[in-house]
């Protein structure tokens, strides 16, 4: 016969007598859960402190290439916009982002809508001018 030492879920300790048989696979038992719990500490334990020292942790799901060039070609149609004309860039942004007509952007501008449509159409030729000698260089 052999004793283990039993941890009820009260908290208190006891210690039971059982078979040498039942007392090697409660050991071999208590080992495997021991070390479930050290690797489980271990990786938590590491990944809270990397966050805690200030490394960032790497999203795999995000492609930093493409946030990168999205970022430049943003700065870079950013740019283009503040080359037009104030009216060139409030007529192409009304037609573009607000999806308004040219009758609706000269009845806002109070401009005529063949006006509307010459701002328009010259803030697009600028554009692609600025953009295509951006992208070349």
């Amino acid at each position: 016969m052999a004793f283990i030492l039993y941890r009820f879920s009260d908290g208190h300790n006891e210690e039971i007598e059982v078979t040498e048989e039942f007392a090697a696979e409660f050991a071999e038992m208590e080992h495997r859960e021991y070390l479930v719990n050290r690797k489980e500490t271990r990786r938590h334990q590491s990944l809270d402190k990397s966050i805690e020292h200030g490394f960032d942790i790497a999203d795999m799901k995000v492609n930093v290439f493409e946030d990168v060039e999205r970022h430049e070609l943003s700065e870079q149609i950013h740019t283009a916009l503040h080359k037009l004309t104030d009216k060139q860039r409030t007529v192409f942004l009304l037609y573009v982002l607000n999806e308004l007509s040219f009758r609706e952007i000269g009845d806002q501008l109070g401009l005529a809508k063949n006006t509307v449509r010459e701002y328009y159409l010259s803030a697009v030729k600028k554009l692609k001018k600025v953009l295509q000698n951006t992208l070349s260089n």
